[in-house]
């Protein structure tokens, strides 16, 4: 009962933070609702970046990999990150400056504006739906876990419930604001929650963290290593998988879009710098997932490993703070997803489509689709739970593929929108290809793969073809602009 008690107040409580947050809200149109229209400090868009890379996936996906297939995963999952955050620390502030030069509320934005095509806004919008729809299905899946094995008395159509209306009072109330705030919530909890759990673990083991690993080593002294096999535990996987991601990370709709919600350049360069701190919680969970490989070596779902840790080493008023913080985890994944959806179906597909679209039509069917996004979620988890399971892996790799785009828009004045989208639709269709028919040589991650492919099509194509005035004269605009504040290209 102190669980569920628990558990309710915490989802309560983050509602009354999301109808807080409407205070300061400017008007509800699309950039308030998608970028909060670019007013974020610091403090605001590290926690909304952070929330959006730290899905309930990482509480229950990462040391559950880890408790079935060792080493490999725990390293691939905290090295592509932190690279990232280098790759960030460049990149960020150059996305952020042509978001304002484009007046952009999406990553659809930026690449159409930039390759000065209606088309490749069209592009971008449909990859990104349809590689996002598994990504919110994973978070579904993610509860299922969770409250199937705590059992504090909520069950699984409850939760799905509960979360897919939450997840839209969020956005219905202020738009990209309340998850931004109920994200600070989330991530306290989140870093707590699994942080005592190590803590626990460690001191429910006689020994401590030692007699966590040398009983691990003495039992289980593969899962401590990563094999020379071949397949996607061996180091030529782990490496490309890392070079991949770590490229490809703020690609990601959701997390692109959190950039531009920053009121400058140097709050993005800032926080790449201090978000690896956020990381302080994974050897604590690596110390869970190895406690559990020690003690509980039997679980029927390898993702049980970190919530099973906790039912063993804590009283159950700490299991409902656990189930709150993974709810909410998941809830504000869904929410965040869903406004992008909506904002790129209603802007960069309606509006292209019908572009004397009112700026006040093009906000109520974000909203509109939003919620429906999470209803089609709801459903699909509901009543077809393992539908997307042979697609889910794809939605990475065909969300990365944008990277070629937005990276060669800074640096390559050719670049057009022939080459970017040729190279876009080839890399997502190589690796969709690939992750099918199990192609890949080497031993090498498809996505690896999938990127150079990707790169080799934008750059022949663009060779190949004429790139517009209005496309040059863009990124000779950008390259003379160091710091531009809500300010758009006039053409002449």
């Amino acid at each position: 009962m102190a669980a569920l008690i628990i558990f309710c107040s915490i989802l309560v409580f983050s509602l009354i933070i999301a109808v807080l947050s409407k205070k300061g809200a400017m008007k509800s149109n699309m950039s308030d609702v998608m970028t909060a229209s670019g007013s974020f400090g610091a403090f605001l868009v590290f926690f909304i970046s952070v929330g959006e890379i730290y899905s309930i996936g990482t509480m229950i996906g990462t040391p559950g990999s880890i408790y079935a297939m060792g080493a490999t995963y725990g390293i691939w999952f905290m090295c592509y990150i932190l690279l990232a955050y280098a790759v960030g620390y460049f990149l960020n502030p150059a996305i952020w400056r042509m978001g304002q030069l484009s007046g952009a509320t999406s990553i659809g934005d930026v690449i159409g504006w930039r390759y000065n095509s209606k088309g490749l806004q069209i592009i971008v919008a449909v990859i990104a739906i349809i590689f996002l729809t598994p990504w919110i299905q994973n978070q579904f899946s993610g509860m299922a876990i969770l409250f199937q094995y705590l059992n504090i008395g909520v069950n699984f159509v409850t939760a799905v419930i509960i979360s897919t209306v939450l997840a839209f009072i969020y956005i219905l109330i202020a738009g990209i604001r309340a998850p931004a705030w109920v994200s600070v919530f989330k991530d306290i909890l989140l870093v707590a929650s699994i942080t005592i759990i190590g803590i626990a673990a460690a001191a429910k083991m006689p020994g401590g963290i030692h007699g966590i690993f040398q009983t691990v080593a003495d039992t289980k002294p593969d899962s401590l290593i990563i094999s020379n096999a071949g397949g996607q535990h061996n180091v030529e996987f782990t490496m490309s998988t890392i070079l991949f991601q770590m490229l490809g990370f703020y690609m990601l709709p959701i997390s692109f879009q959190a950039l531009l919600t920053s009121k400058n350049e140097h709050n993005l360069r800032r926080n790449s710098i201090f978000m690896p701190l956020y990381m302080i919680m994974f050897p604590f969970m690596i110390i869970a997932a190895y406690f559990a490989v020690a003690t509980i070596p039997s679980l029927q779902n390898s993702d049980f490993a970190l919530l099973a840790v906790a039912v063993k080493t804590l009283p159950d008023w700490m299991i409902g703070v656990i189930a709150g913080g993974g709810a909410l985890t998941a809830i504000l994944v869904m929410a965040i997803s869903a406004l992008c959806v909506g904002g790129l179906f209603s802007k960069n597909i309606l509006g292209v489509i019908n572009p004397k679209m009112k700026e006040s039509v093009m906000t109520s069917t974000t909203r509109v689709v939003t919620a429906i996004f999470l209803i089609f979620g709801a459903i699909v988890a509901l009543y077809f739970p393992t539908l997307m399971a042979n697609i889910t892996t794809l939605a990475y790799g065909g969300l990365s593929q944008t990277f070629i785009a937005v990276f060669l828009a800074f640096f390559w004045k050719k670049a057009n929108k022939y080459g970017m989208g040729a190279g876009m639709l080839a890399g997502v269709g190589s690796y969709a290809i690939m992750k099918i028919t199990l192609f890949a040589p080497l031993g090498f991650n498809p996505g690896f793969y999938a990127m150079a492919v990707n790169l080799v099509v934008a750059v022949l194509v663009s060779l190949a073809t004429k790139t517009d005035e209005i496309t040059q004269k863009r990124f000779d605009y950008y390259q003379m602009t160091k710091v531009v504040k809500h300010n758009k290209l006039l053409e002449k």
